[in-house]
Order: C-alpha cells, then structure tokens, then sequence
C-alpha cells in the first residue's frame, strides 16, 4: 500500500513539473544552440548555420519588441521574454530575421542557413569507421565527404552509410583521401590450345555397258611410201575406216562429296578398273575412285599482357589490330567505314579493399578474323535521278570474328593467382553422302558412299594475378634495348653479326659466369 501511495505521489510531482516549465525548456536546453549578442555600437548583425528541425536560442543585448522573418516557411521564430527568442529550423534554405526594440529601431540582424542535420551521421560514421577521419559537409539535398581513409575498402563503407541519409544513391559526393597503397599491377596469362581432326574416306563408282545391234569396225591396210606397214613381228598393221559401235550405250557415275572438309585438302587417292572389249570396241567398264585423308592440327596461343591501374580506375589493353567495317554509303555510293578490334585484349578494374584484398572487375578475350561467318556484298549498279546506271559499286567481303571472351569479379590478396579454367568446346561434325538405299546395304553399301569426319576441340585458360606496386626510380629499370648497338659493316661481313657485343655499362664480369635461364631461346 505505502509502495503505490508513494509511486502516485511522484507520478503527481513529475506532472506538476511538466506543466511548470515553458514549452522549449521541456526538450531540454542542453540540446539547443545559444547564441549570444553582444551590442556595440550600432546594430550587431550575425550569421547562424541551424540544422534542419533544429532549434537555437537568441539572447538579445536590449528588449525586443518585434521580430521580422523573411521566409516563415524556413524558419520560425518564438519570443519568450523580451531578451531571448528561440529560431526554429523547419526546411533548408535562407533566411532573415529582424529584431526591433519598443522605438522601432534595429537590435539584430540575424542571417540564418538551415541546413541538413549531419552531426548524427559523422558520429555513426565514426563508430562504425573509428580509422577513418571524416567529415560530412551538408549542401541542400546533397552530402558531400572530405578527409582521409586507411584503403579503398573504407571509402566505400563511408560512402554506402551516407547513402541512408538521403534519397538519390548520386546524392553523395565522395572527396574522401586514400591514405594506403592505390596502384596494382595486373598480370594477366592467356594461354590457348585447338585441335583439329578431319578424317574423309570416299568411294565414286563410274561405269558404262553397250548392247543391241554391233557394227564391226571397217579397216584396212596401212600404207606409207606405197607399201604396206609390218609390226615386229611381220603382220600387216591396219587402221580403222569406221569404228565400231553398238546400238546403244548407257553409262552411269556417282558423286560423292566432302561437304564438311571440302575436297581441296586433297589426301591419298587412287582408281581401279576393269574394261570389255568386243572387236577392239569398249564394250562394257566398270570403275573405281577412293579418297583417304586423315589430318591432324595444333593451334597454341600465348599472350602474357600486364597493365597497371590506380585503385578504382579502369585500363585497357590491346595486342591486335583493327579491320574496317562499312557502316553505310554516302549520295555519291562512296563507303564509310568504321573500325572493329581484334587481338589479345584484356579491361580490369582494380579497387584495394585494404593490403590483404584487392576487388578485381576482369575482361579479357582473344579474338581472330575468320572465314567462317563472313559477309559478303556483291556488286551494285550506281543509278542517277533520271533512274540510268552511271557506274557500278564493287562488292566487298567482311570477315568474322572468332572470340573467346571472359568477364568477372573476383577478389584476390597482393600476389595471389586464380585461374579461369573450364573454357573448354568441342564440336563434332560428321557428313555421309551417297546414293539413296544402296548405300545402306551392309558391306557393299561402303562401296556407294563417302563419310566425311570433323572434330574441334578448343581449352582456354586465362590465369590471372595482381600485386600492389610501388613506382621505382627509371635506374632501377631495364629494357631489352639497353646497351644494344648495331654491328659495324666489317663485323656484318667477317663474322655475321647483327649487334655489337656489349655488356652492361659499369659490369664487371671476370670471373664470373652464367647461371640459369638467361634471354631468349629461339628454335
């Protein structure tokens, strides 16, 4: 019973001390701006930055008898005695306020900008990021960081956290300063491996036969010099009048092509035949061709490109070329072109997240010009406005392109490797051609057809690995020209020579050898 008489009589005690205090003094003047003015001689005039729904309290040298606000819809003002108004901050913008004693005359003039309140959010960005050294600068809608960061990676979480405080992602402007290392190096190894395997074997037949009515061919007698022509062994030789024929001849042939491989890759052929005379007079053949081809190539592709990139930069190489690609034709039929890339080509986006993790946005692609795919144009006539042909535009053939191209993100410490494997194809085409039915037929049938065999096979590896670099003073370096100087004309005719032999300026190298790997091999 004494414990709820005593709760209702502090209960009591706290509502009547609500109800004393004034209405601003119940928020608690802790939390509020004091400004006080200082009248000297003439009109005092002040500048007063108010975070937004906000408040500050004026204290006024004299009393105050009217109050002048420029702008009510920015910014509000209460007096509570003659000496001390409280402003309110209720949108962002500018505003006046103007103070005025009981005879009219000016106490203050009071320049007011109400800006976002971002005292709240430099305190969560410095709990969150106790590291980072940051400061939030409100400008209207938009916030704007300034200071300096250990890496990259807090940047970026500053940046993201600011983002909550505002509307638009765009409203916030980084001016942050990375204070860690910000430059990689990216090596980058494409290496490329094709295989390609054709096997054709092909069987044409070709044949005639004659029947009916034969007519014997008609000779007679080879004379030279008025007498007749002997052969070795004595035997008058003859020469035909009229050949022979039969009523009729009927021949037939297959053709059976290579329509993956085609047939100039040529390969092993042969024919085999047999023929039936009848008075000398072909009267029924029968024949033979066989094609064999088998073929086996190895295409390897190496490309070692290294770029190097501030962090959050993007950089582009290329190891190629370009090949021209008409866009369209003017009013006189001339062609425009454009030009389209091709080669080893490699893109990358660093961002060093701190020295242990490095974020790397990677494309690279490996592309070549091809007859497979490519367009052809043929030729045009040119034609005036009274619809005659003036002229004739040449056609023109546009190649393809064959691209293996690959995109990712990944994330990696300085030094480290990954690899991009499984980039594996493989096509297979397989052809049959000959004559409907008969090439079917178990055994004989291999007699009437041809098979042709294509197998692709492509692996691409891309391995890549990034490392934070420092620059180096240009001694430090060394190129493959340095110290290289062409031969003299008498070293070029005594001993062939292509280059003088030189070492390193200031090298001593008596007594000392080679050890290792050393330069370039070239087989």
């Amino acid at each position: 019973m004494k414990t709820w008489l005593s709760s209702l009589i502090l209960a009591a005690w706290a509502g009547l001390a609500c109800l004393a205090a004034p209405p601003m003094a119940a928020a608690g003047e802790a939390g509020l701006l004091h400004v006080k003015i200082d009248q000297g001689q003439g009109t005092a005039s002040k500048a007063l930055v108010l975070p937004l729904n906000k408040a500050a309290v004026i204290e006024l040298p004299a009393d105050a008898r009217d109050v002048l606000v420029s702008n009510p819809a920015i910014v509000d003002a209460v007096i509570r005695t003659p000496r001390r108004v409280y402003v309110l901050g209720i949108a962002q913008g500018q505003a006046n306020a103007f103070f005025f004693d009981a005879h009219g005359n000016k106490i203050l003039n009071l320049d007011i900008s109400v800006e976002r309140d971002v005292a709240g959010l430099e305190a969560t960005i410095a709990k969150l990021l106790p590291r980072a050294r940051i400061k939030v600068h409100p400008m209207g809608d938009h916030l704007i960081l300034s200071g300096t960061v250990p890496d990259a990676g807090t940047a970026d979480s500053a940046v993201r956290i600011a983002r909550q405080r505002v509307e638009k992602p765009e409203d916030v402007l980084s001016l942050l300063t990375i204070q860690g290392k910000g430059q990689v190096l990216l090596k980058v190894r494409v290496v490329e491996m094709q295989r390609t395997l054709v096997k054709q074997l092909g069987i044409n037949l070709s044949g005639s036969i004659s029947f009916g009515d034969f007519v014997a061919p008609v000779l007679k007698p080879l004379i030279e010099n008025g007498a007749a022509v002997l052969d070795q062994f004595g035997n008058p030789v003859f020469q035909t009048v009229t050949p022979g024929h039969f009523g009729t001849t009927s021949s037939f042939a297959t053709n059976n092509s290579f329509p993956l491989a085609g047939r100039s890759l040529g390969g092993a052929a042969g024919s085999i035949g047999y023929q039936n005379f009848r008075q000398g007079v072909p009267q029924s053949s029968i024949g033979a061709s066989i094609n064999a081809l088998e073929r086996v190539g190895l295409v390897r592709t190496l490309a070692e490109p290294n770029l190097t990139a501030i962090t959050g930069e993007a950089a582009d190489f290329l190891a190629g070329g370009e090949f021209p690609v008409p866009t369209g034709r003017d009013n006189n039929g001339n062609i425009t072109i454009e030009y389209k890339k091709f080669g080893v080509g490699l893109s990358f986006t660093p961002l060093v997240i701190n020295k242990g993790r490095i974020s790397l946005k990677i494309s690279t692609e490996v592309s070549e010009l091809t007859t497979q795919g490519a367009l052809q144009l043929g030729s045009q006539p040119i034609v005036n406005d009274q619809g005659n042909a003036v002229g004739t535009i040449a056609g023109l053939t546009l190649p393809a392109l064959s691209v293996r191209r690959a995109e990712t993100t990944i994330e990696l410490p300085s030094g480290g490797s990954m690899v991009i494997a499984g980039l594996i194809q493989e096509k297979t085409k397989q052809a049959i051609e000959g004559v409907p039915g008969v090439k079917d037929l178990p055994v004989l049938g291999a007699l009437f057809r041809s098979r042709d065999y294509q197998n692709d096979e492509t692996e691409l590896v891309i391995m890549v690995t990034p490392y934070l670099v420092d620059p180096a003073h240009p001694d430090a370096l060394a190129t493959p020209a340095d110290g290289f100087a062409n031969a003299s004309d008498l070293g070029t005719i005594l001993f062939g020579r292509l280059n003088k032999v030189y070492r390193a300026p200031g090298a001593r190298t008596e007594g000392k050898h080679w050890s290792g790997p050393i330069g370039y091999v070239l087989e």
